[in-house]
């Protein structure tokens, strides 16, 4: 009986390797994102500042 519950058990390792990768590439993309649109608005703010 062990051995038909360890049969029907798939794991498809390529998937979470492929999801995984996906996930952390948007998190960092998110990351760079936000630190890029901040020091944007910071240097958009310092030129209504100078002007």
């Amino acid at each position: 009986m062990q051995n038909d519950a360890l049969s029907n058990l798939n794991i498809n390792v390529t998937k979470i390797v492929k999801y995984v990768c996906l996930a952390g590439v948007l998190i960092v993309g998110i990351i760079f994102f936000e630190k890029g649109f901040t020091s944007f608005l910071k240097s958009r703010q310092t030129d209504k500042n100078e002007k």
